[in-house]
C-alpha cells in the first residue's frame, strides 16, 4: 500500500470475494485513477474487499474508469474466488474513522448478508453475448416476409419520385424489423436460459443489435452453453452475427450499493436478472 497516512486515504471499492490471508492478492493491474495504485485486499474473517488507495473522492463514468473497475474485478475472479462486484464509485471516506476502519466495520456488521450473497455467486460467471443482423440479408428477408413492403417496394421502383410512399415504405420498414427483433431474440433468449441460473436482457444499443444479453451460469454447465452457442452460430450464422464473451464478473446480476453513515453504514444488495421457468422463459 502506497499511501503517506493511513487516516487520511480515501479507499476505493471494487468487489466482495474471499479472504486468504496467507496469499494476498498480487494482480497484473492498478486500481482507478492516473495515480496507479495496488490493489490490495482489506479483510474480516473469510471476507475481502479488493481496494485500492483512491486519489479521487469522486470518478466520472467514462470508459477508462470504467474499465479500470471492470478489469480489476475480471482478475480478482481470476483467483478462483466467486465475487460480488461493488456499484462503480464507492469510496470510502476518512470521517471519525479512517476509510479502512469503515470498510472492516462493514464486513463484520453484515457478515451474515454478505457471506450469503458471496455463496449465491459460488461457481457461477457471467456469460454475454450480442447479437447483430447482417444488414443485406435482413432487408432480402423482410421483402420476403412482408407482402405490403414488397408491393411497395415494386411501385416505388417503377415510379421513384413518390414522395409519401417512401415515408410510409419506410415506416413499414420500421415496423417489420420491430416485430422481427422480437421474435429472433426471445427464440435465441428461450434456447440458452434454460442452461442459466439467471438472464438479463439489456437496451438494444442499434439498429442491427438483436439481442443484447447476458445469462448467468454455474461452471458445470459452461461447456453446455458453449456448445448451445455455437449451435445457434451455425444454424442463424447466415443472417445473424454472433458475438459470445465470458467468463466475466456478475454485472449484471449483482452489485453492491454502499451508503457510508458514520453511525452504521447503509447496505444494499441488489439482484437483477429473470430467473427461467420451466420454458426458459
Amino acid at each position: 500500500m502506497s499511501a503517506s497516512s493511513d487516516d487520511e486515504r480515501m479507499i476505493y471499492l471494487y468487489c466482495l470475494t474471499r479472504s486468504h490471508d496467507e496469499t494476498p492478492l498480487n494482480l497484473p493491474v492498478r486500481g482507478i485513477g492516473e495515480r496507479g495504485d495496488e490493489v490490495y485486499s482489506v479483510p474480516f474473517l473469510d471476507l475481502a474487499f479488493a481496494v485500492s488507495n483512491s486519489p479521487q473522492d469522486e470518478y466520472e463514468t467514462s470508459r477508462a474508469n470504467t474499465m479500470s473497475h471492470q478489469l480489476v474485478c475480471e482478475e480478482v475472479m481470476k483467483e478462483g474466488d466467486p465475487v460480488v462486484p461493488a456499484r462503480f464509485g464507492t469510496i470510502a471516506r476518512p470521517t471519525k474513522s479512517t476509510a479502512e476502519e469503515k470498510i472492516k466495520a462493514l464486513l463484520k456488521r453484515r457478515y451474515g448478508e454478505l457471506h450469503e450473497i458471496l455463496r449465491e455467486m459460488e461457481q457461477k460467471d457471467e456469460q454475454g453475448l450480442k447479437v447483430f443482423w447482417r444488414k443485406e440479408r435482413l432487408f432480402q428477408d423482410i421483402v420476403r416476409e412482408n407482402r405490403e413492403i414488397c408491393l411497395m417496394r415494386n411501385r416505388l421502383a417503377a415510379h421513384p419520385h413518390s414522395h409519401y410512399d417512401r415515408i410510409e415504405l419506410g415506416t413499414l420498414i420500421e415496423e417489420a424489423i420491430e416485430a422481427k427483433r422480437d421474435v429472433d431474440a426471445q427464440k435465441l433468449a428461450l434456447a440458452l436460459s434454460p442452461l442459466a441460473e439467471r438472464y438479463e436482457t439489456n437496451k438494444v444499443l442499434m439498429d442491427m443489435m438483436v439481442l443484447n444479453a447476458a445469462f448467468l451460469v454455474h461452471r458445470s454447465r459452461i461447456e453446455e452453453f458453449d456448445h448451445k452457442v455455437n449451435e445457434l452460430d451455425e444454424k442463424y450464422g447466415e443472417r445473424m452475427k454472433l458475438n459470445y464473451v465470458g467468463p466475466v464478473p456478475p454485472f449484471n446480476f449483482v452489485e453492491l450499493v454502499i451508503h457510508w453513515e458514520e453511525a452504521e453504514e447503509e447496505l444494499e444488495v441488489v439482484r437483477k436478472g429473470k430467473i427461467p421457468g420451466p420454458l426458459g422463459s
